[in-house]
């Protein structure tokens, strides 16, 4: 296995799969791996749900397929003594230091494991910003998105429901900025030397942190090529449809550092991680981003698509 993670400039053709794929089947790393190779694809990425203790079964996995390691999902790997982990256990984005100084030891650890398996990019979700909306006679209350059940009610986004809640977030979003800013500036040198890009992914709702305006912002403060964009078609589809970032505005602000994309389908209002296909999302339109040079493609499809889905988008999108 490489020790080093590659430039994030290097081109790294052909699509990967998401081993968050096999979340809940118990399957050994081998027995995954070699699912990968039958699917006809030569790379993962590792996902949130890894264990410290698998890595060693990985390395040897990957080696006797002849996989390799593209990306890797925070946080990993996860603690053994953590019953529920997920990339949202802990935020570099979090205004509390205690929390925000566990992502970053989380962080790194996770830089290490791409190291380890030579991966080009750690993708990262930011977290959330706590909606707060004012009372009638003083301070202010926690506030919920409604753009999806206002979609779900309407058939179509709410505009002055849209306008309020940008509002309500443009409000609250400062301290969230702030606290990543701070942990950014610790992290990138890191990720600088070591070649590995730290790629922050849309994420679906209002709340998601940092939006498509705030990435690029953080890009032109810190002007690093380790401080990425990743995007995920499903959730940029989700942003769009209840009137949250269209494609097309959210694309224009990150594209030009995005160093790879979650692949997965959107059907009906919400239901998304379907196999390329299962749903209506237009990948055609996403050529220029998909079809790049250099592009991380990845596959994120729920654990319930079947194989014979996965194998007709792999034959649509290209191996």
């Amino acid at each position: 296995m490489p020790c080093a993670g590659a430039s994030w400039g290097e081109p790294m053709a052909g699509l990967a799969l998401s081993t968050s794929y096999f979340a809940g089947r118990r399957w050994a790393p081998a027995r995954m791996a070699a699912a990968v190779r039958a699917l006809g694809l030569g790379r993962v990425e590792l996902g949130y749900l890894t264990r410290e203790p698998e890595l060693d079964l990985w390395e040897a996995a990957l080696a006797a397929e002849g996989l390799e390691v593209g990306s890797v999902h925070a946080f990993c790997p996860a603690s053994v003594a953590d019953p529920f982990p997920g990339p949202e256990t802990f935020s570099l984005a979090d205004p509390d230091p205690a929390p925000r100084a566990a992502a970053l030891r989380a962080t790194l650890r996770t830089l290490d494991c791409a190291l380890r398996f030579g991966a080009r990019a750690v993708v990262m979700h930011g977290g959330r910003v706590a909606l707060r909306r004012p009372r009638a006679l003083f301070g202010s209350a926690p506030y919920r998105s409604r753009l999806s059940q206002a979609f779900l009610a309407l058939g179509r986004p709410d505009p002055e429901l849209v306008e309020a809640e940008r509002a309500l977030r443009l409000a609250a979003a400062q301290r969230w900025l702030d606290a990543l800013s701070e942990s950014l500036a610790r992290l990138l040198p890191r990720f600088e030397e070591a070649g590995v890009a730290l790629a922050f992914e849309n994420l679906p709702g209002i709340e998601a942190f940092p939006d498509p305006a705030e990435l690029a912002f953080l890009r032109g403060r810190f002007s690093s090529p380790a401080l990425a964009a990743w995007y995920d078609v499903g959730h940029g589809e989700r942003k769009a449809r209840v009137g949250d970032w269209p494609v097309e505005e959210a694309l224009a602000l990150t594209e030009a550092f995005t160093v790879g994309a979650h692949l997965h389908d959107v059907r009906g209002a919400e239901e998304d991680h379907r196999a390329p296909g299962e749903g209506d999302v237009d990948f055609a339109a996403l050529a220029p981003l998909l079809g790049r040079p250099g592009l991380i493609r990845v596959l994120e499809p729920a654990p319930d698509v079947s194989p014979d889905a996965l194998r007709r988008a792999i034959a649509r999108l290209g191996p």
